[in-house]
């Protein structure tokens, strides 16, 4: 037990003998109290286990009867009974008022129990939703964990590949040998040398019918195939009657891709039966149908670990999938932009993401950089690079160690990012841009000040300002800012020849997170306006900057002394 008062304990105590709970147990901090939840159609017996006094974790709801006043498949219940009442973070409970916070449990404990017993529309479409759940915990305990990669629309099956991790092995499903390479490496262990066994593929539209019991056997699973998707159950029959191919192994298996995800399973083969019909499936499919029925089946597991799920799972919108993209920059700026662009899936597919640093990773970068001392006197660009590598494998990281002005083919991208935060750099960068009429879009990312604020600003065409027109070209202003919005002139610090401005780490991480803002915008809408976007810190002493497509300057000396 933590923090809880005697007073809120004897409350709590009060309140669970008031519903007629009584203890149960004492164990390792745990206090378990069993009792009658008096719901629709009769009580219903449950444990109440508290471990956990703070309410970070929600009390453990057992339902000790549920095997006979449930339906054998329900939602919200696993197969011990637990019941899952509060979504996690659904519900604040009040470490202050014990009592009131347990109320609060079993009170929505009793509203969901009753809502499953009673109400069939919700216990289907629950189930339904949390489908993956029960396929993974309900049943039968012949459950094999699987992992799948990228696998090939049209292919009838992919293999699968053996990695060991240790004294265990994982199995991996994908097209790809790379992919599966790439995956050993990135856990420390050996690429497999050979692939396994096939297995098949499908796909459906349709969301897995909801069965009284998840199936157990091959006779249930083929009726199941049949209620959920009849063309599936075709198609798995086909593979059955057809395909010699699978009964050359000890074990047949199947993977379909719902709406919900990848759903699997399998069964043995008999081994007389599979070698004395090897030339003739058809005749195996008739005797499984005719004799094997009571076979039991293996649920698959499977989940996802290729690049389109892991940088597409959590948007509603396109990844940078088969984009190229181009960091100049990779300092403190560009470090914290980058791994950013990976998670959006920059370097996966046909897309590559450059990052370009001539420069030394040197001590003073330390401090407000996302690498460490393992990468001192390394190239920048190749020491991040490798790093995201590292961490991303499957993602397409190049480094460029050169100066921005030596590439001709800087813009041969569909962005280029520019995180420098030098302001000699990005004119430079601007200047290239438009002397070479390229109409590849450039993302200005600069840290204002002392960390005061941090801008954006996205430079594409010539219809709008360019970014040396956020300066006034006039003879009176020259230079000076447009929408000026530092109140001071920056501190600077001076190291014998050379000198710097100072900003904690939490300037670049936030220029960072405005960049990604951006392309947030670019990848859901396809328009990355307003352009021209300020950020300041929470106590910062700035000028209140709009966000806003910028208008071009006709005296600009970079964009102005040409047509619209």
């Amino acid at each position: 037990m933590t923090h809880v008062s005697v007073f809120g304990l004897a409350e709590a105590l009060r309140l669970l003998r008031s519903w007629g709970f009584k203890p149960s147990g004492y164990s390792r901090g745990t206090r378990s109290f069993e009792g009658a939840l008096a719901c629709k159609g009769g009580d219903i017996q449950v444990r109440i286990s508290i471990t956990d006094w703070d309410f970070l974790e929600y009390p453990t709801i057992r339902v000790l009867d549920h095997l006979d006043v449930l339906p054998s498949l329900s939602p919200h219940v696993d197969p011990k009974g637990d019941l899952c009442y509060f979504a996690k973070g659904a519900a604040v409970l009040d470490r202050y008022d014990p009592a009131e916070s347990i109320a609060q449990c079993l009170d929505q404990a009793r509203y969901v129990l009753d809502r499953i017993r009673h109400d069939p529309d919700y216990r289907y479409d629950d189930i339904q939703d949390e489908f993956l759940l029960h396929w993974a915990i309900g049943g039968s305990e012949a459950v094999l964990p699987v992992l799948i990669g990228t696998v090939d629309q049209a292919s009838k099956s992919s293999n699968y590949w053996l990695v060991s991790l240790g004294t265990a092995a994982r199995a991996v499903i994908t097209n790809h040998k790379e992919e599966v390479e790439a995956l050993a490496r990135a856990l420390g262990a050996e690429p497999p040398a050979s692939t396994e066994c096939p297995c098949w593929l499908f796909s459906t539209d349709t969301l897995p019918a909801v069965p009284d019991a998840i199936p157990s056997n091959v006779s249930e699973l083929f009726a199941w195939l049949r209620v959920w998707d009849r063309p599936l159950y075709h198609q798995i029959q086909r593979v059955l009657e057809r395909e010699p191919q699978y009964l050359q192994y000890k074990m047949a298996t199947f993977a379909v891709h719902t709406p919900l995800g990848w759903l699997g399973f399998g069964f043995d083969l008999n081994p007389v039966h599979r070698l004395g019909t090897q030339k003739k499936p058809k005749l195996y499919r008739q005797y499984l149908h005719s004799h094997e029925g009571s076979r039991g089946i293996i649920r698959l597991v499977l989940t996802e670990f290729g690049p389109d799920f892991v940088h597409g799972r959590n948007l509603t919108y396109g990844t940078l999938k088969d984009k190229r993209i181009v960091v100049v920059g990779a300092g403190a700026i560009g470090s914290h932009v980058a791994p950013g662009l990976i998670r959006l899936g920059a370097g996966t597919g046909c897309g590559q993401l450059d990052i370009v640093d001539p420069d030394l990773m040197m001590p003073e970068n330390l401090g407000r950089h996302t690498l460490g001392y393992p990468s001192l006197f390394k190239r920048k660009a190749e020491a991040l690079s490798a790093e995201l590598t590292r961490q991303f494998p499957f993602s397409k990281v190049r480094p460029r160690v050169a100066n921005v002005q030596d590439l001709r083919d800087l813009f041969r991208a569909d962005l280029v990012i520019d995180a420098t935060g030098e302001e000699i750099i990005s004119e430079l960068i601007n200047a290239m841009r438009l002397e070479r009429e390229i109409d590849t879009p450039v993302l200005h990312v600069r840290i204002r000040g002392n960390g005061e604020c941090v801008q954006t600003f996205w430079a594409q065409g010539r219809e709008l300002a360019c970014f040396r027109c956020l300066l006034q070209a006039d003879h009176k202003n020259y230079r000076q800012e447009r929408f000026p919005v530092l109140k001071a002139e920056p501190q600077r610090k001076q190291l014998a020849c050379s000198g710097f401005t100072p900003y904690a780490v939490s300037a670049p991480m936030s220029a960072a997170a405005l960049c990604i803002e951006v392309m947030v915008d670019w990848l859901s809408t396809g328009n990355p306006s307003p352009r021209f976007r300020t950020a300041p810190s929470a106590n910062a002493e700035v000028y209140t900057v709009k966000n806003q497509d910028v208008r071009r300057l006709e005296t600009c000396p970079a964009c102005g002394s040409k047509d619209v």
